[in-house]
């Protein structure tokens, strides 16, 4: 069975999944070294991926300076 959750904050070595059931701690080094804040992420019991079917938008993603005014 393969879980989707979203990669929810970077903390030091670790990594914050956001799963539907919970959350996550899991160490950086197992993510896809191009993984990006609000990435969705696939694990099927041994690796994590990207799901590149899912284009996620965050507020990182979307931020304009012109906003500030």
């Amino acid at each position: 069975m393969i879980k989707r959750g979203t990669l929810e904050r970077l903390d030091g070595k670790y990594a914050v999944l956001l799963w539907e059931n919970g959350s996550s701690f899991i160490p950086r080094r197992y993510l896809p070294a191009e993984a990006r804040l609000g990435d969705a992420i696939l694990f099927d019991g041994t690796n994590y991926s990207l799901d590149a079917n899912s284009v996620s938008e965050t507020p990182f993603n979307n931020f304009s300076f012109r906003q500030m005014g």
